[in-house]
């Protein structure tokens, strides 16, 4: 796939960032690759299916702040959703039945003839964090 390796690179390290952060203590995170993207799950709290597509919203949290070290400002996910827009990509996720997500990043094989515009894309059906 082409992209911009920088951009890539981050939405590589805030969608795992993500997942190790909003883990449980001795949970476990996976990152999977396939020749169309990336999957990431982790084992963290329960995460109830109807709050999942509002995870990809600036500075949007499961959980209120509680201002300790390492804790983030509810940027990541929706970071990882515009770099993957850029690249003609689609984001969804999944609320775990254990707890945890799944995050699905999807690119579309010659994206720029595929991709859609801005304003088709945000009301596609499947899309998290459409808007």
């Amino acid at each position: 796939m082409d992209g911009d390796p920088v951009l890539l690179g981050h939405l590589v390290r805030n969608l795992v960032g993500n997942a190790v952060r909003h883990n449980r203590q001795g949970g476990r995170v996976e990152v999977r690759t396939r020749p169309s993207g990336l999957e990431v799950v982790n084992t963290g709290p329960r995460v109830p299916p109807e709050d999942v597509p509002y995870l990809f919203e600036p500075f949007r949290r499961l959980q209120e702040r509680r201002l300790g070290p390492g804790e983030g400002a509810g940027l990541g996910l929706s970071i990882v959703d515009s770099i993957a827009r850029a690249h003609g990509a689609d984001v969804t996720a999944a609320a775990n039945p254990e707890g945890g997500l799944t995050v699905r990043v999807r690119f579309v094989p010659d994206h720029r003839h595929a991709r859609p515009e801005p304003s088709a894309r945000a009301d596609s059906p499947g899309r998290v964090g459409g808007r």
